[in-house]
């Protein structure tokens, strides 16, 4: 992408054709379990936190500290003039404050580089759309605050909806209330979840995940009308089940271009093994 870089978080979900084709860098967040700590994707993958999710072991996870970013920042420099960070909401992560004191750092020890960063006011696969947005402008050579603009019309277009086998892991990470992971253990039902503007929000429960997909793509097609989408089906260990959610996509639904990909390791540990949802905005 010529002179500019394009930073992410591994909270983003970012599909890997994705990252590959537009050199995305993507930082990993971190996970702690029993005292030891791992960084997303080089320490720990999702399934080994499935594993231990299964085991019913208590998981967290935090933002890397501001000296990461700054490495990060100062080896991209090297090539790029503009660097352009894309951080998960600031509601569910310190990761946008740690950004910020990096580049406050960095900008003192490298004056003539450009860092500006945007909080994406939302995670996992929808920040991978706004990523994406962002990467294609780029591509195409627009200038830093072009895309800027590009990229704060699409936050408030990307949805992300999930149906999450339980609570449970949500609610361990003070995402969700204890009462309603309470009421989805004992009922045995299914939460639908969704993203609006940096927090999260129960749409309802269904009693199997096949109603959960169906209200997915129901809530699509009723959002979307005649317009043509860019989706990501986004999954925690369903890889089957989120191939067949893609090909209904495109049977149901005016999609210009879809992906596949499963959760971060570090998101797996707030949503669990099982979840399954659908991202997506108009394509542009």
């Amino acid at each position: 992408m010529g002179n500019m870089a394009i930073v992410v978080d591994s909270a983003c979900c970012l599909p890997e054709e994705i990252r590959k084709e537009y050199a995305i860098e993507v930082v990993p967040l971190n996970i702690h379990c029993q005292g030891k700590s791992y960084q997303d994707g080089l320490d720990i993958t999702p399934l080994q936190i499935y594993a231990l999710q299964r085991a019913d072991k208590v998981l967290t996870t935090s933002a890397p500290p501001p000296g990461t970013f700054v490495d990060i920042f100062s080896r991209l420099a090297k090539n790029s003039k503009d660097i352009l960070c894309l951080s998960v909401a600031s509601t569910y992560s310190a990761t946008f404050s740690s950004m910020q004191s990096a580049m406050d750092m960095v900008r003192r020890q490298l004056p003539k580089l450009r860092i500006e960063l945007i909080d994406c006011c939302t995670g996992s696969a929808a920040q991978a759309l706004v990523a994406l947005t962002a990467a294609r402008a780029a591509k195409l050579g627009h200038s830093l605050n072009d895309i800027i603009t590009k990229v704060q019309q699409s936050i408030p277009r990307v949805e992300i909806s999930l149906v999450l086998d339980t609570l449970k892991y949500l609610e361990r990470g003070g995402r969700a209330p204890k009462i309603g992971a309470w009421a989805t253990s004992l009922l045995r039902l299914k939460p639908v979840v969704t993203n609006s503007m940096g927090h999260a929000r129960l749409l309802g429960m269904v009693r199997s995940r096949t109603q959960g997909i169906d209200r997915l793509v129901k809530s699509v097609k009723e959002k979307a009308g005649l317009n043509k989408l860019r989706a990501i089906v986004v999954h925690s260990d369903l890889e089957k089940e989120a191939r067949l959610l893609e090909n209904r996509l495109h049977t149901e639904v005016n999609c210009s271009e879809t992906y596949v990909t499963e959760v971060s390791a570090v998101v797996a540990a707030h949503v669990g093994p099982g979840a399954i949802g659908i991202a997506f905005c108009a394509s542009e």
